[in-house]
């Protein structure tokens, strides 16, 4: 079948053509859009694969729409570059998703970038993103590690399952120092995530599957988790194009995923669980070191060199104090540096790091612990934001609603 490719990187278009593909494919080659336009005027192409780099903003935009309209059932993918401002890169995302075509993000490799053709074209799991409905991925990320992201990330994903009447997921992408497992009293020779390797690699995992390997609590109805990586030292053999195929389907398996990725940026799971992200949210400390410094090197300066903004995250904090003294630093404080909105907060609970070393962290996720409000207030603003269901017997009563129940008594 015939294949069109427009862009100028050689690299790029060696990289591309060269690697292996389950259908023999001829590859035509555009430097320009007109070319392009005069090789799909002469043949049928089943594929086209155009690069952002050789058209601005409008000339992509107007090109598109025109391929749209000529060629209904053509498949299009969009290559996004770094080569724009920060600032554009999510109007480049945003335009892709409006015209609901397939694209990849910005900041990848250009061995990503072919993994990620090869299974596009070769279909690989049925991964095409706007094939069928898909469900949201909520990343939590650490601005420092140990500070309590596994805590707030696994509180947000069991409140979500209690109070939403969807299936919710937890897939934790901690690869070197996942120990979920234990804060719940997990066995560790339970289902992890590396003995899905030989189905991420051949990109076959099927959302069943996942479905199938995740544990299901008793203590959590509706909760699914995949817990994370035992074998530390393969950490850094899982690729880009399998963190994101595995994420393509916990979008299939899943109204809505918790995902928990390590605060060092060194792996292909914090890098690619952030950018496949809907909403983005970093956990810090009053610790100006873990606020101010960390926030900045990580999400700031390493962030944007994936295309990554920093406004595009959202903050909570913990290990928070009820009652700050004078010298130590506030909420107020950590937003006025990060510039974020505060998504919520959890604080300072004594009992923590024993409950979690007895494997009772469900202990604090019971009404009677404090942490259950505090949590469940993060759920809530991600279930109205993604305007998911709540389950009847937790539904909100308005002020409207008391007060006729109210009158109702009265009389």
């Amino acid at each position: 079948m015939n294949i069109g490719l427009l862009s100028t990187d050689q690299r790029l278009i060696d990289e591309i053509i060269h690697v292996v593909y389950r259908k023999p494919l001829n590859w035509i080659i555009s430097s320009t859009a007109a070319d392009l336009i005069s090789h799909l005027a002469q043949l049928t192409f089943s594929h086209v694969i155009i690069s952002d780099r050789e058209l601005d903003f409008g000339g992509l935009e107007e090109f598109l729409e025109g391929l749209q309209l000529a060629k209904p059932e053509l498949k299009i993918i969009v290559l996004l570059s770094n080569y724009h401002d920060v600032t554009i890169n999510e109007k480049y995302v945003k335009m892709c998703k409006l015209m609901r075509l397939d694209y990849i993000q910005p900041g990848r490799s250009t061995a990503v970038i072919a993994d990620d053709i090869r299974a596009w074209v070769d279909g690989f799991g049925g991964d095409l993103r706007y094939q069928q409905p898909v469900g949201k991925l909520v990343t939590f990320i650490g601005s420092t590690p140990n500070i309590g992201t596994t805590l707030a990330s696994f509180g947000v994903a069991y409140s979500l399952a209690a109070e939403t009447s969807q299936k919710v997921g937890y897939v934790c992408l901690n690869l070197k120092s996942s120990k979920l497992h234990r804060y719940l009293g997990r066995d560790e020779n339970g289902f992890t995530l590396d003995g899905l390797r030989a189905e991420l690699k051949a990109q076959s995992l099927t959302p069943d599957r996942l479905l199938l390997v995740c544990d299901k609590p008793k203590e959590a109805h509706g909760l699914h988790i995949l817990y994370g990586n035992m074998l530390r030292e393969q950490a850094e053999f899982f690729s880009p194009s399998e963190i994101v195929h595995l994420l393509r389907v916990a979008r299939r398996a899943f109204d809505i995923c918790v995902i928990e990725v390590n605060a060092y940026w060194d792996n292909a799971a914090t890098v690619c669980g952030l950018l496949e992200a809907d909403s983005k949210v970093v956990v810090t400390t009053a610790d100006i070191a873990h606020f101010q410094e960390d926030f900045s090197r990580w999400i700031r300066q390493v962030g944007s060199v994936f295309g990554l903004q920093p406004d595009g995250f959202e903050l909570m904090a913990v290990q928070t104090e009820r009652h700050s003294k004078h010298s130590e630093f506030t909420i107020k404080d950590i937003r006025k540096e990060t510039q974020l909105h505060l998504i919520g907060q959890i604080a300072k609970h004594g009992d923590a790091l024993s409950r979690c070393n007895q494997g009772k962290l469900f202990d604090m996720l019971t009404p009677s612990h404090s942490m259950y409000e505090e949590v469940k207030a993060v759920a809530s603003k991600l279930a109205d934001f993604y305007k998911l269901p709540r389950k009847e017997n937790v539904r909100q009563i308005t002020w409207l609603q008391k007060l006729m129940t109210g009158r109702k008594t009265a009389s």
